[in-house]
């Protein structure tokens, strides 16, 4: 066999991102969520993808006898769509820029930041494309709507490139390779809250707090008992209940006892 599996991607979960002001800053690096200033866009339609379009103007030259000897190429355009199955603010403003909440204008699309996020749920690989200077999305055709289908609005960004032709800057995530909640047990008084911190591993050995990371999801054993929401143990009734936290495949948990 010749290349390298590990290298194939099957992107299991997509999100795209959109931020009103061009001042809003990237995150850190692929590991760091997106913070203050950007919106998910919602969820999005898995069978449409991501697709890309490439336009550019090119002419072939050729010499007597028909020889290709040069081809030119100018106007470049790139764009990406998105299929957002959801009717919140941020697909509202995308649809209907200008327009309020009492009034519908005519559409006066503004340039925005936007990002096209993909992830690999068997590596953990989070892949990020976050545009260098500006997008224009726009409503692209039709917004589906019927009694039997869910409402769907589909987007094409146009992206537009900075002086130095640079359209996206690309994050590629680490591996996660461990995940640790602490502390490890705790032990609470009814009616009681205590906060619980995830922490997890990269493959180059640095460590990370992803308590708040959009795609850790808290769980508990016994809602009866302790309930947990966003790494915040409340202590319901006495007795025990395993509170984990789950990230790209891992999960740890602590064992809380309620006294």
């Amino acid at each position: 066999m010749s290349g390298d599996p590990t290298n194939a991607r099957l992107w299991t979960d997509a999100d795209f991102w959109v931020a009103d002001s061009l001042a809003t800053p990237n995150p850190i690096d692929a590991n760091s969520p997106f913070g203050a200033g950007w919106t998910m866009g919602g969820l999005l339609d898995g069978d449409d993808g991501m697709p890309e379009s490439r336009d550019e103007d090119t002419a072939d030259h050729y010499a007597w006898g028909g020889i290709l000897v040069r081809s030119s190429r100018k106007n470049f355009k790139l764009s990406k769509k998105v299929s957002v199955l959801e009717d919140n603010p941020v697909t509202r403003s995308l649809a209907w820029p200008g327009s309020t909440s009492t009034q519908i204008v005519v559409p006066k699309p503004v340039p925005r930041k936007v990002a096209f996020e993909t992830r690999d749920a068997a590596t953990g690989v989070i892949s990020r494309l976050i545009t260098r200077r500006h997008a224009i999305v726009t409503l692209d055709g039709d917004q589906d709507e019927n009694e039997t289908d869910l409402r769907k609005s589909t987007f094409v960004a146009v992206i537009y490139p900075d002086s130095a032709g640079i359209l996206f800057d690309k994050q590629v995530s680490q591996a996660v390779t461990g995940l640790a909640v602490a502390p490890a047990t705790k032990t609470l008084a009814v009616g009681a809250i205590a906060q619980l911190v995830a922490t997890a591993t990269l493959a180059d050995t640095t460590t990370r707090n992803v308590s708040a990371d959009p795609y850790l999801q808290w769980a508990t054993s016994a809602a009866a008992k302790a309930t947990v929401q966003f790494g915040f143990v409340t202590a319901v009734a006495t007795g025990a209940a395993s509170i984990s936290a789950t990230y790209q495949g891992l999960t740890a948990s602590c064992a809380v006892t309620v006294s």
